[in-house]
């Protein structure tokens, strides 16, 4: 249920971006991340965790935290002023797409869950745009500083999610889920924008220093195309 309510935030945020409607879409893809850090951990504690529950969660993410974005993030920029513009702002399209696939036959051939990914999760990219709104920012920068931020950040965060660089998951650390979601469900509704100014200072960091929490060895790649053991680190 709580990712199934993942595709209707998504598809209700996509359809708020498209009615210029930003705030909305923005409180709806947070909300949707609320759920994302919630369904997982009570699968585990039902013991009701699945396969298919695994790519049921992956096809939710990706509607809520890639397409649901990308169409607020180019609403945000005017992307369309241009082919080229166009094209960077729709490339999380594709390494979001990139990015679930490959993870997706990391945890079948690892038979359990991973707790570190390569690449940098969506939903950091779906912050994006979702901090900008909350935060007003194109109000605050102005003239064609915000949309050139924007678009920078955007590619760096596509890029990024393909990239071999292992992120360790915020569920590995036991205090970490509660200290998000709490202002998550909040920050739509109650100090919106000093919750999305630490909420954006905190993500920065993670993304820019994460990685190097990451332990033990990387998910082996080889076995996803039938190609056995890889080869020796």
């Amino acid at each position: 249920m709580l990712t199934g309510s993942r595709v209707a935030l998504g598809a209700a945020a996509t359809v708020a971006a498209l009615d210029g409607q930003f705030h909305t879409a923005a409180a709806l893809i947070t909300l949707g991340a609320a759920t994302d850090l919630l369904d997982g951990a009570l699968a585990r504690r039902l013991d009701s965790a699945s396969a298919f529950g695994a790519l049921f969660d992956t096809f939710s993410d990706y509607l809520c935290f890639v397409v649901a974005p990308w169409l607020l993030t180019r609403a945000l920029v005017a992307a369309g002023a241009s082919v080229a513009h166009e094209a960077l702002v729709g490339l999380p399209l594709l390494t979001g797409a990139i990015r679930y696939a490959r993870n997706s036959l990391l945890i079948v051939a690892a038979g359990r869950e991973v707790r570190e990914l390569p690449g940098l999760a969506t939903v950091f990219f779906a912050f994006l745009p979702v901090a900008a709104v909350f935060l007003d920012a194109r109000a605050l920068a102005g003239g064609p500083v915000f949309p050139a931020v924007l678009t920078f950040l955007v590619v760096a965060f596509s890029l990024l999610m393909v990239a071999p660089v292992r992120y360790p998951k915020l569920t590995r650390a036991r205090w970490a889920p509660a200290a998000v979601l709490v202002p998550l469900v909040v920050m739509p509704f109650f100090g919106t924008r000093v919750l999305a100014a630490v909420l954006i200072v905190a993500g920065l960091l993670y993304v820019a220093l994460g990685h190097l929490f990451a332990r033990g060895p990387a998910p082996d790649t080889a076995d996803i195309t039938g190609g056995g053991p890889g080869p020796p680190p």
